[in-house]
């Protein structure tokens, strides 16, 4: 599997953006989305300057849960969408470009010529971190999106059931080959607790991203309880919900910050061979 180019021109439109940070997950419907979403909710709350991008292709959901409608976007010049703003997150999404009119099956790298020039096309402006939602999987899109996107590091999202550890094993080695580096796991829908009992049921099973965090070494960053969401509610409105992204996102900030030896204030523009 071919390494990462680093010889990629950034796009200016991405040079003021200081951390790039996507969040994967090798398998579908384990609540990346959300993960994404609630951690720019955090990261905005605690005063950074926070956007997000949608560039799951095949199954946007940022719009739905955004209340986004592509009938906002405003050009801002012949090259330029301004991004909307939504909950004081700057946000732009596939979902609102393609609308109902984008083909269900595209091959890997049309795929990531249109996640690119959704990225590189919107005005971001200054901002202190931009989160990509990826598409799941560990495919040749997938792959080809994380050659071509100038991420600075991921976190990686999973539930302990046996067949998602097993499909996100694969997408760690699938990342670490491509020499991006990862900040730390999350585990999503760890259990279910009741409000009105401290029993925990553990549904899809216990400690799967534990042992898979200790088996490459990885810091495992969340246990997120399953919740009953209220609907046009985020789940950062809940308080308990609240504390565990705030946690998430501080964990985050620190990992960024620690990386920094190699990470530079901006993207570097970096030249084609």
């Amino acid at each position: 599997m071919p390494k990462k180019e680093i010889s990629l021109r950034i796009p200016e439109s991405l040079r003021k953006i200081k951390t790039i940070l996507g969040v994967f997950s090798a398998k579908g419907g384990v609540g990346k989305s959300e993960i994404s979403l609630n951690l720019a909710l955090s990261l905005k709350d605690k005063g950074y300057s926070v956007g997000l991008v949608d560039a799951d292709i095949y199954g946007p959901s940022q719009p739905l849960m955004l209340g986004a409608t592509s009938d906002k976007l405003e050009i801002k010049n012949t090259q330029l969408l301004s991004p909307l703003i939504k909950e004081g997150i700057k946000f732009n999404s596939m979902g609102l470009i393609a609308a109902d009119r984008m083909p269900v099956i595209w091959r890997g790298p049309m795929v990531s010529g249109a996640v690119m020039q959704l990225l590189s096309q919107t005005d971001w402006q200054d901002l202190d971190f931009l989160i990509v939602d990826t598409p799941p999987g560990t495919g040749d899109v997938q792959l080809t999106l994380l050659q071509k996107m100038p991420l600075n590091a991921v976190i990686v999202v999973t539930t302990p059931q046996s067949v998602s550890i097993s499909d996100t094993r694969k997408g760690i080695e699938m990342i670490k080959k491509l020499d991006v580096p990862i900040l730390g796991l999350v585990e999503n829908m760890s259990f279910f607790q009741p409000e009105s009992s401290n029993k925990k049921y553990f549904i899809f099973g216990k400690d799967g991203g534990k042992r898979l965090a200790e088996e490459y070494n990885l810091n495992l960053f969340s246990k997120i309880p399953l919740s009953e969401k209220k609907e046009n509610s985020f789940l950062y409105d809940n308080q308990n919900y609240k504390l565990i992204f705030d946690d998430l996102s501080e964990k985050v900030i620190q990992k960024v910050k620690s990386l920094s030896k190699i990470m530079n204030q901006t993207i570097p523009q970096k030249t084609e061979k």
